[in-house]
């Protein structure tokens, strides 16, 4: 009996031990190896390095440069309290999260402590000799022109994605694809090999061409600076456009942060107000429904306006000019800038042609330009119209633009009648330099007035703005030049604040063959005795596009005689930046 009982046991213990072996070796096999491979096989990460950004001719703006992050193995950490004290004191953090990193679960064999060290601080980490401790070299975004252009450029994280700006805008061909490989290690977690074939190269991202040029740019941020220090504003926004390609040779932003250190500037010093921020126009927006009435016919330059003396009442609605005037001519409405005067000829255009010229113009709708965020602005459907709105509008109030918008239809007019969509891109290059992608020709979305219309608004009507009218101040002596002032009272509460506007001016050069339009606006500008938009921004305006024109080298025939502009092989590459990409587009 007692055999039996034995023999029962050794068989259930034999079938248990089977069972087990079963469990161990066919259903739990592959888990198993994993984890045997976990301790002895580690997986690297080969990261690839973000693509380059350069301005339109070689000037680095943006690349990855070798970093260093440090990072542990718990399992190799003799003794956790000390090593994190001594982590922490090293590279300038709380000791008890650096504890808390490294208390982790047996299993894990990583944890980073802090990523993209110092140089003083890796120095420090080194000379520790901590076990466990480990320092790893992985890229870093760096850009070498410290805040020049940096809301155009934006900025990626440290992981080395796009974030905002062109660095958001063109992330899939910036970013690269990752490679790894695999490391056997020895019980000390010491690397002793590489297994044939468990090597998958990481694949560079692909470098891209801005049409932006840094010394534009620089000419740009100069006067901006000069523009934020003189009158303490809530912000400027700047931008420089080539009318006949569309291109955007520079884009500014004040305040301005360091893309190098983002996380130090709060969110709106890092927005792209000029697609983000749409804001109501004033009389920089008379031009637009002025020359739609010229192209209609149904307003001339000579015919005669009466302004009834700065007091018109529309309805119960009374509309004034900022000085009183008896009778102007078409072309003295705009020159004077009389809000009497452009609301009788919205009244002569009518809401139905109002609205389309302006939409065709470019207003109520994204640019299409690529950065994110970018508003539509507003215009309201002719059938929503008013008959306040007919009156309103042709003045720049109810409607709000952003002031990429206003450069691109102020470029229309500029370039003979054609809206282009306006760019940042100019080529696409892979890793190896090779040209992958192109962009010169102008994308034009549409004929919105015949040549002859607009060559009349900028020869006899907006060069007189500024010979003649509010825009003076930009009156240079080498160039004639051509613009639009723009003053606007910010609604605040509902109700059109008397201390709070908006300051502008729109302008383009040489009248002759316009090749660039500028534009500044000057959001609640504090300081000053006048505050109209033809001295806060018009000055400011007239040295960029001085600057840019002398820059790209117009000749000395720049009044009377016509102009030429150089070709990018004849004018000269700043000596301030010397950096090349060789064959960009």
């Amino acid at each position: 009996m007692r055999s039996r009982a034995v023999l029962a046991a050794a068989v259930i213990a034999l079938l248990v031990l089977w069972g087990r072996l079963l469990y161990l070796q066919v259903l739990q096999h592959q888990p198993l190896k994993d984890r045997v491979g976990s301790l002895y096989d580690r997986r690297v990460v080969m990261t690839a390095e973000r693509g380059r950004i350069y301005d339109r001719k070689g000037t680095i703006l943006a690349l990855s440069t070798p970093g260093r992050s440090v990072y542990v193995d718990p399992n190799e950490v003799e003794d956790l309290g000390a090593t994190a004290a001594r982590l922490a004191a090293a590279l300038g953090l709380d000791s008890g999260q650096v504890y808390s990193l490294l208390f982790s679960p047996p299993a894990r064999h990583f944890a980073w402590i802090k990523r993209l060290v110092a140089p003083a601080q890796e120095a420090a980490v080194r000379a520790l000799q901590l076990p466990g401790v480990y320092i790893r070299e992985e890229p870093m975004r760096y850009y070498p022109n410290g805040a020049l252009a940096a809301h155009l450029l934006g900025f990626a994280s440290i992981d080395q994605d796009g974030l905002s700006g062109v660095e958001f805008a063109f992330d899939a061909r910036l970013r690269g694809t990752n490679g790894r490989r695999y490391e056997g290690r020895d019980g000390r977690a010491r690397s002793i090999c590489t297994p044939e074939g468990a090597y998958i190269p990481a694949v560079n991202g692909r470098s891209i061409v801005l049409t932006i040029d840094t010394n534009v740019q620089d000419f740009l941020e100069t006067a901006m600076d000069r523009c934020f220090q003189q009158y303490s504003p809530v912000s400027v926004t700047g931008i420089v456009m080539d009318p006949k390609s569309g291109d955007i040779l520079a884009l500014a932003e004040r305040p301005v942060f360091d893309p190098n250190k983002y996380t130090e500037y709060p969110e709106e010093y890092r927005r792209v107000r000029a697609v983000t921020d749409p804001f109501e126009p004033g009389s920089m927006f008379k031009p637009f429904v002025f020359s739609a009435a010229l192209q209609e016919g149904a307003v001339h330059l000579n015919d005669v306006f009466f302004c009834y003396n700065g007091s018109y009442q529309v309805g119960p609605r009374v509309l004034h000019d900022a000085h009183p005037y008896g009778n102007l001519t078409g072309l003295e409405v705009v020159v004077k800038s009389s809000n009497i005067g452009m609301a009788q000829v919205g009244q002569r255009l009518g809401a139905q042609k109002a609205a389309n010229y302006l939409t065709a113009f470019g207003f109520g709708r994204p640019t299409g330009v690529g950065l994110s965020g970018e508003s539509a602005g507003s215009l309201a459907p002719a059938r929503q119209w008013t008959t306040y709105t007919i009156t309103s509008v042709p003045m720049g109030h109810e409607v709000s633009v952003t002031a990429l918008q206003v450069a691109c239809a102020f470029s229309a007019i500029a370039n003979g009648g054609l809206l282009i969509k306006p760019r940042i891109l100019r080529g696409v290059m892979s890793p190896d330099g090779c040209v992958l992608e192109r962009y010169t020709e102008p994308e034009i979305l549409s004929r919105v007035l015949d040549e002859s219309t607009a060559r009349t608004m900028i020869t006899n009507v907006l060069r007189k703005v500024i010979s003649e009218g509010t825009g003076r101040l930009a009156d240079i002596e080498d160039y004639d030049l051509a613009g639009k002032t723009g003053t606007a009272q910010k609604v605040v509460d509902g109700v059109f604040s008397h201390d709070k506007y908006v300051s502008s001016f729109v302008c383009a050069g040489p009248v002759q063959d316009p090749r660039l339009v500028v534009l500044i606006v000057v959001n609640e500008p504090s300081r000053g005795a006048s505050l109209y938009g033809g001295t806060v921004a018009a000055p400011y305006c007239a040295e960029v596009i001085k600057s840019t024109l002398d820059y790209m080298y117009i000749d000395s025939r720049r009044r009377s005689n016509g102009v030429r502009l150089a070709s990018a092989d004849e004018r000269p590459t700043s000596a301030k930046r010397k950096q090349g990409a060789g064959n960009a587009p």
